[in-house]
């Protein structure tokens, strides 16, 4: 499901909900986490440990790729993730396209 950008959000890019098991390695130990939704740029993570805000680490979308994150805003156990891949990351289209061969079924 599409989530539009409000009038008045920071974010510009719409939101697409998906559930894709992940690992975060930070600090060189794995982590299992969730992603919520995708953007082009971003993502929403789900993280049962402590993180600062511009803290970076991998992001490891399990089937799809690895990604470097940055925290761009902390509400424990969600971290909205700033990826840092470059111009070209598209992950929501990527999430698009695949839609729910790689999604998890509660």
């Amino acid at each position: 499901m599409f989530t539009k950008a409000e009038e008045g959000q920071k974010r510009v890019d719409d939101r697409l909900d998906v559930l894709w098991d992940a690992i975060a390695i930070i600090d060189g130990k794995e982590y299992p986490c969730e992603v919520a939704n995708v953007s082009t740029g971003g993502a929403l993570m789900k993280l049962d440990i402590d993180l600062d805000y511009k803290h970076h680490f991998i992001l490891d979308v399990q089937e799809l790729s690895d990604y470097a994150a940055e925290v761009v805003w902390v509400n424990r156990p969600f971290y909205g993730l700033r990826l840092l891949v470059g111009d070209n990351i598209k992950l929501k289209e990527h999430a698009d396209k695949i839609g729910l061969r790689t999604h998890k079924t509660p």
